[in-house]
């Protein structure tokens, strides 16, 4: 919140993703929020959307697919 605070953002301008528990409440929040395929399913069920593993380079999909378009 304190970065957000000084570049006058809000949640809804932010891409998260996550895999775990600690996770949840931020891609829950996120204008975009973004479980790995590993995710547990807490996280699953919150997101906007699904991508690779950590392991398959699934935020390096997301983002060049949001660079690129």
């Amino acid at each position: 919140m304190v970065l957000l605070d000084k570049l006058s953002l809000s949640f809804s301008e932010v891409i998260s993703f996550g895999d775990d528990c600690n996770d949840v409440g931020m891609i829950a929040r996120s204008g975009i929020g973004v479980a790995m395929s590993n995710a547990i399913p807490q996280v699953l069920a919150v997101a906007d959307r699904v991508t690779l593993s950590n392991t398959e380079d699934g935020v390096a999909v997301v983002l060049e697919e949001l660079v690129l378009t």
